[in-house]
């Protein structure tokens, strides 16, 4: 046998301890007593969604486990932004200081 310890991510239920070792109070990963990343059905890719898109559920993990390789996780996945890139984009454009595109069918309504 080997002295490394085995990834999180292959941990087996009673075998070894829950994941869940730090602060579970008020958390996002634990619900009702029980360790969300212990009940086998959040894979890797599925835990990196969620804290790609929930900035709480990130600062969650990150006091709920020891695991390194879950705090590795959180250094290596970037948070991505809630305001896609085109919509923020047509937002400052609709703060601009011109008139709609459909006037130039119908007229402004400076012109009368």
């Amino acid at each position: 046998m080997s002295d490394i310890e085995p990834s999180c991510w292959d941990r087996c239920e009673g075998v070894f301890p829950s994941l869940c070792d730090g602060d579970t109070n008020n958390n996002y990963w634990v619900e009702g007593g029980i360790c969300m990343l212990d009940t086998g059905g959040l894979t890797k890719a599925a835990v990196i969604g969620v804290i790609q898109h929930n900035p709480r559920a990130r600062l969650d993990l990150a006091r709920v486990t020891t695991c390194l390789e879950i705090h590795q996780l959180l250094a290596e996945v970037p948070l991505l932004s809630t305001i896609q890139e085109d919509d923020a984009q047509q937002s400052e454009f609709n703060k601009a200081d011109c008139l709609p595109y459909y006037t130039i069918f119908r007229g402004s309504t400076t012109d009368r």
